[in-house]
């Protein structure tokens, strides 16, 4: 009997129990509502990149000289002055040669002279021989003539001149005239030789000059022996060490070893790959200067009346603008933001695996941006802003919902006049520019600033009550 007792009071209990919860309302914190208040402000959509952080300039330096590295007094990371030493190296192998190429400019000096003084012997001597000569054959010519034309008058007439007479005259001066011939064979040789020792003198001079240059390359080289910076930066990086020996760029075909690498750090710069859906947008957010074309073309496309084919809504730059400004972040610097704007966008596209993106290069003008010249090769998260609305109403993208003919709208929190509880009412809505977290409300009836919004519905706001 006491055994059915305690079971018949357990299932009382049990009773009571169930019936109390069955009346107590949940109250848990993941299916209470959430509300939010519509309020006004700013909305950007931006368009991200990743790119890499980059001097102004790198100066590759190679050497002129060869010889052995016997000093490097800067280290990676070093400020330097244009014509500080960066490298010295070991100058005997230089010096022997400037001594070799300086006896070959001595012989060279010495052969030219020789050729010069043959070609004087040649003009002077020897064709003012042959023109002398000459000179006095024709004389001798002049005369025989006049003999042989005076015999031949007398013996045609038969007035004392024999046949013998005649022909002894003839032959003398036929003679003079083979003599006259051969002299000028013998001018026309020498001449042609003294066109050769010309060309002998101007080969000559040649040659001198070719071993002066040397020897200025050489003395040049020894001067190289003295590696110094040929601008103003940072040592970014230094390939060799004491005791390295290195090739000049004037005896190997690679242009002579790698010895360091300075950096132009007065600027940096941020290039980063922009995808060929987003280079239209940021065509036109860039200074007009920096657009493939320059200025001549942007103004061509302003005379043209030629539009943007991207909505920039008022961010469009016009000619002479300075562009609109770009945000740059770095995990580095994870506190600090910079900014810059577009330096020039390359006109030929990268291609790889069917995908296509335009190099934008973008100068970080920020004040801080000495602190970039601390990472440089690090990557940077880039973000431009192609579209933006300024002092719109913004509703949260958690408070946007579908209604009960499907169309996007919010819930707007109401009070129930009867049951004195508040109770959701849709709005529909029209929507402008969204960035993922907020939305422009472009039109919505009785949305306005302060109006209390769901973002969560009540758990007990079920879907009978969005049907009503």
């Amino acid at each position: 009997m006491k055994k059915w007792i305690i079971i018949a009071v357990l299932i009382v209990l049990a009773y009571l129990g169930w019936n109390k919860l069955r009346n107590t309302r949940v109250n848990l914190a993941f299916l209470q509502e959430q509300t939010a208040i519509v309020g006004r402000g700013d909305l950007t959509i931006p368009i991200t990149g990743t790119g890499e952080i980059q001097p102004k300039s790198r100066s590759v330096i190679k050497p002129e000289a060869s010889g052995e590295v016997i000093e490097i007094p800067v280290d990676p990371g070093q400020l330097v002055k244009a014509g500080d030493l960066l490298i010295r190296l070991d100058q005997e192998e230089e010096q022997r040669n400037v001594t070799r190429m300086k006896n070959d400019v001595a012989r060279a000096s010495a052969t030219l002279e020789q050729q010069k003084l043959r070609l004087q012997e040649r003009r002077t001597s020897a064709l003012a021989q042959i023109d002398a000569r000459i000179k006095g054959v024709e004389a001798q010519i002049e005369d025989a003539e006049f003999s042989y034309e005076k015999t031949k008058r007398l013996f045609d007439s038969g007035r004392g001149a024999s046949k013998d007479e005649l022909t002894t005259v003839k032959s003398r001066y036929d003679q003079l005239i083979a003599q006259l011939d051969g002299l000028k064979a013998d001018r026309e040789q020498a001449e042609i030789a003294i066109g050769l020792s010309e060309y002998d003198v101007d080969l000559a001079e040649k040659s001198f000059e070719t071993t002066k240059t040397n020897l200025g390359d050489a003395e040049k080289r020894l001067r190289e022996t003295e590696i110094r910076s040929p601008i103003d930066g940072m040592v970014s990086k230094i390939n060799v060490s004491v005791g390295a020996v290195v090739q000049g760029g004037k005896t190997t075909f690679t242009g002579g070893t790698e010895l360091a690498v300075v950096s132009d750090i007065s600027d940096m710069y941020v290039t980063t790959e922009v995808s060929d859906a987003d280079i239209g947008a940021v065509m036109w957010l860039a200074p007009p200067k920096a657009r493939p074309g320059g200025l001549e073309l942007a103004q061509q496309l302003a005379d043209d009346e030629v539009v943007p084919l991207v909505s920039t809504n008022s961010l469009i730059p016009e000619i002479g603008m300075e562009g609109v400004p770009v945000t740059i972040m770095v995990d580095s610097f994870r506190d600090q933001e910079f900014s810059g704007v577009i330096e020039s966008i390359d006109p030929e596209p990268r291609k790889a695996q069917n995908i296509v993106t335009y190099i934008v290069h973008i100068r970080v003008t920020s004040k801080n941006r000495m602190m970039l010249a601390l990472v440089p090769g690090m990557q940077a998260d880039v973000e431009f802003t192609a579209e933006a609305v300024t002092d719109a109403t913004l509703i949260p993208h958690e408070a946007i919902h579908r209604g009960p003919n499907d169309d996007l709208g919010v819930y707007v929190r109401e009070l129930d006049p009867q049951t004195k509880e508040h109770k959701p009412r849709f709005v529909s809505c029209r929507f402008g520019l969204d960035n993922g977290l907020y939305a422009e409300l472009l039109e919505g009836e009785g949305i306005t600033d302060g109006v209390e919004v769901y973002t969560k519905l009540p758990a007990r706001f079920g879907q009978d009550d969005k049907e009503d």
